[in-house]
């Protein structure tokens, strides 16, 4: 099995300045506390519904990865694909050395934070919010000591406006490079501790289109986004609108949810006795020969079935219909697995899929059985 190997330096970074510069994005939280000060302060579980429902494109963790580890030995640099690879959680770390530290994942679980990849690695994460100013008191003295030899660091607190993403050859980081100041095309945008940067709710910011458009202004844009710097009119609002080829606009709760594809999405719930989830299925279909739920005891579900959506043609009442545009998934066999918070009896679970494409289960606590 493919693993990432990790020298301690490395993964002690990673581990720090993951856990320091980002926090869960929690509703009321102001200003946020950071993943490792959460931790060190003992702060209970946070749950689904304590979540702000808002997402961070991994090129601003990727940025300040590399903004704040400028200064330091490329030996203590991980490149970017190992960089995106711990984020995603895509492949499992090993290390070098004697110490350990917590994993991203175990920062931001992902049963909470949901992962979402385009084709160039890069993608966006759940209810992740960038922390510019974090709180360094709760660390030990000498990891405290350790982080500043490395980087140079005396103040914690990060000038964003220095925020550029960084360049790559040859899947090498420059890390030497100088950093400028941010340009209009730069595709980061200042905030204030815990406020989000570059992070939309509801929005999926995948390929780096600004670069795309430098490159060539008379091709076709493969994904892009507009901003707009205030909220527009609704005759505003509909002349955007009408102004493209097949695209379409939400807003309101819509625009608070996932754009795109939007088969898998989990929604996780705690009571004393039992945990409640529900799964997005749109477009999957029902027979009991396609479509099957598992609970293992360990809190493993496996939801296996079949999609019927995303065909380029569609047959309907003796007409064929050439898609315009397939944002459905893609029709064909899928698998879908996550973990509860804990335990249970699979003996003692129900769940029903209904007809508006949301799969509900609950499932009992093993702890209520046990002897």
């Amino acid at each position: 099995m493919p693993y990432i190997l990790l020298t301690d330096d490395q993964h002690f970074l990673l581990y720090l300045i993951m856990g320091a510069y980002f926090a869960p994005d929690l509703k009321g939280g102001n200003p946020q506390k950071s993943a490792l000060q959460r931790h060190a302060e003992g702060l209970a579980q946070y749950l689904a519904n304590d979540l702000a429902c808002s997402q961070i494109n991994t090129r601003v963790m990727e940025n300040v990865y590399y903004y704040v580890l400028r200064k330091a030995d490329p030996s203590a640099v991980v490149n970017q694909s190992i960089l995106l690879q711990y984020i995603h959680g895509s492949i499992p770390v090993a290390q070098e050395g004697t110490e350990t530290y917590l994993l991203f994942d175990d920062l931001f679980p992902p049963m909470l934070h949901h992962r979402s990849q385009c084709r160039d690695q890069h993608g966006t994460i759940d209810n992740i919010v960038f922390v510019s100013n974090p709180q360094m008191n709760y660390l030990e003295p000498c990891d405290l000591e350790k982080f500043k030899r490395f980087t140079g660091l005396e103040d914690f607190h990060l000038d964003l406006e220095s925020l550029v993403p960084h360049k790559t050859v040859d899947d090498r980081a420059l890390c030497y490079n100088k950093v400028q100041e941010t340009s209009e095309l730069d595709g980061t945008m200042p905030s204030d501790n815990g406020k989000h940067l570059d992070c939309i709710p509801g929005t999926e910011t995948c390929p780096d289109v600004l670069s795309q458009i430098k490159a060539s202004s008379g091709q076709e844009i493969d994904q892009g986004m507009l901003f707009l710097p205030s909220c527009p009119s609704k005759e505003e609002w509909s002349n955007l609108v009408s102004s493209t080829n097949g695209g379409f606009a939400v807003t309101g709760s819509a625009a608070r949810g996932h754009l795109g594809p939007v088969l898998g999405l989990i929604d996780i719930g705690e009571a004393e006795d039992s945990y409640l989830f529900r799964v997005s299925l749109p477009g999957v279909k029902r027979d009991a020969k396609d479509f099957s739920c598992e609970v293992e005891s360990d809190g493993t579900v496996v939801i296996k079935g079949v999609t019927v959506t995303g065909e380029r043609t569609v047959e309907k009442w003796s007409q064929v219909f050439e898609m315009r545009s397939q944002n459905l998934c893609p029709p064909g066999p899928f698998c879908i697995s996550f973990k509860l918070p804990g335990p249970v009896d699979p003996q003692q679970f129900h769940g029903t899929f209904a007809t508006d494409g949301i799969l509900e289960g609950i499932a009992l606590k093993a702890m209520r059985y046990a002897t």
